[in-house]
């Protein structure tokens, strides 16, 4: 009796020792989302254009096909911005094709649960919309530093045509001593309209 509980110990700690090995494997993964960073061709630290069901096309600009009437958005990503306490993220739009409709904060700024201090214009008649985004400091966090999303950006198409977007230079990122942070090259986008 007591070798055949023995056995089916055995049994049950090979078992695991099996399951164990087989499953400790690591994971392989392929850069095969034309919207990760290093696919798109720019060099940290920079800013780029996402749009969730667009398409980067061959010159490297991110872009999307809608018609007159779709409601749709595209994401402000930072691509490894590092010690950001503030922006100012000015983005050239035909408002002729597009009006804005919301603008979201994303992740980027985030302190934890605090939300950024976000400040919006706009501007539809001008073509120009800014948006201004504070890091909240803590005790413990003054700045903001990674990849993510600064803010999502919902519009409308009104008209057919090629609306590009394009941060202007007005685009400028702060750090907490209110020093600039030099970026490389900024990503395009085009929002592409038909009937």
């Amino acid at each position: 009796m007591l070798g055949l509980i023995f056995h089916k110990r055995l049994f049950h700690i090979l078992g695991i020792v099996v399951v164990l090995i087989v499953s400790c494997n690591d994971a392989s993964y392929e850069l095969d989302n034309e919207f990760d960073p290093e696919n798109l061709g720019l060099e940290p630290p920079t800013i780029f254009f996402h749009f969730p069901s667009g398409k980067v096309n061959s010159d490297g600009i991110a872009e999307i096909d809608l018609s007159v009437g779709d409601t749709a958005s595209f994401e402000l990503y930072c691509y490894e911005v590092d010690s950001a306490g503030g922006a100012h993220l000015q983005i050239a739009f035909d408002s002729e094709v597009i009006m804005i409709d919301t603008v979201e904060h994303g992740e980027f700024f985030m302190n934890g649960n605090s939300a950024p201090i976000m400040i919006t214009d706009q501007g539809q008649e001008e073509g120009f919309l800014n948006i201004f985004l504070f890091y909240e400091p803590s005790l413990t966090s003054v700045s903001a530093s990674g990849t993510k999303v600064m803010a999502r950006v919902i519009f409308i198409v009104n008209d057919e045509g090629s609306a590009p977007l394009v941060y202007t230079e007005q685009t400028v990122f702060r750090n907490p001593d209110n020093n600039t942070i030099s970026l490389n090259t900024f990503g395009e986008g085009s929002i592409n309209a038909s009937q």
